[in-house]
């Protein structure tokens, strides 16, 4: 098992603990005040009335709120979490959306 592999299923459960989520989907964000670019990733937020494309951090908008330094660094891991957030079956181990460990290692057929 690769590090990544070893990593994503920890990974996912802190994700779900604090966004609700095991897989949000990643944008974007002004993370640090007076940058020209969105420097930061954070995970997209459900609030209706937040524009999809603005990368602005609000209070609506879930945790964690990560600053890279790059916009160029930022839009790659937001690229990368997204297509790791893509992949299907439970890759990994990790629990789907709502999931518990015990479910997910039901559905893999642990017992």
């Amino acid at each position: 098992m690769s590090t990544l592999d070893k990593s994503r299923g920890p990974a996912r459960e802190a994700l779900l603990r604090l966004v609700g989520e095991a897989r949000p989907e990643w944008r974007t964000a002004f993370t640090t005040d007076g940058t020209d670019e969105p420097t930061g990733i954070i995970p997209v937020c459900s609030d209706p009335d937040h524009e999809p494309d603005d990368g602005s951090v609000y209070v609506c908008c879930p945790e964690p709120a990560i600053e890279v330094g790059a916009t160029e660094l930022a839009e790659y891991l937001v690229a990368l979490l997204n297509a790791d957030r893509e992949e299907k079956g439970t890759r990994g181990g990790s629990p789907q959306q709502g999931e518990s460990t015990h479910e997910a290692a039901q559905a893999g057929g642990a017992q």
